[in-house]
C-alpha cells in the first residue's frame, strides 16, 4: 500500500514541478513598455478635491514586460504648472532610463492647486517600446477652496 500511494505523488510531484518553468519565455523579443494606468487623478472621487495650497501626489508604476532593455527617454508634463513631476532616482543626468526585463520604475507627480476649479494636463513618456513609443497619461486634479 504504501509503495502504491508513493508512485502515486511522483507523477503529481512532476506535473506541479512543469508548471515552475522560466516566465522569461512567453515574453517579446522587444522591450514592452507597462503602466498600470492611462490616467493620474488627483483626489477627485466622490466629487471631492485638493484644497488651494495643498499638494497631493501620485504615482505610476512602469515596468519592461519585453526581452531587450527598454530605453525611457523621456518624461515630460505639458499643462498648467500646477502639476509637476519627480523623475525616478536611478534615471541618469543624461541620457535614457534603462529597464531590464521585469525591472520597473516610478514617476512621481504631484499637484497643488492655485485656485478652486479643475485642471487638465499630459504626462508624455518617449522610449523605444515596441508596443508604444509614445504614451499620453491625462492629469485631471479639482482645486477647492479651503
Amino acid at each position: 500500500m504504501s509503495m502504491r500511494l508513493r508512485n502515486l505523488w511522483l507523477p503529481l510531484t512532476i506535473i506541479a514541478l512543469t508548471g515552475c518553468g522560466d516566465e522569461t519565455e512567453d515574453l517579446p523579443n522587444t522591450p514592452q513598455l507597462l503602466i498600470d494606468r492611462t490616467e493620474l487623478s488627483f483626489d477627485t472621487e466622490f466629487s471631492a478635491g485638493t484644497y488651494v495650497g495643498a499638494t497631493t501626489f501620485n504615482t505610476l508604476y512602469i515596468e519592461n514586460r519585453g526581452l531587450q532593455t527598454l530605453e525611457l527617454n523621456e518624461a515630460s508634463i505639458s499643462g498648467p504648472s500646477v502639476f509637476t513631476m519627480k523623475r525616478p532616482e536611478n534615471w541618469p543626468e543624461n541620457g535614457p532610463l534603462k529597464l531590464e526585463t521585469y525591472q520597473r520604475a516610478f514617476i512621481e507627480v504631484a499637484f497643488k492647486p492655485n485656485a478652486a476649479k479643475e485642471f487638465t494636463g499630459t504626462l508624455t513618456l518617449k522610449s523605444n517600446a515596441a508596443n508604444g513609443e509614445t504614451r499620453e497619461l491625462a492629469l485631471k486634479g479639482k482645486g477647492i477652496a479651503p
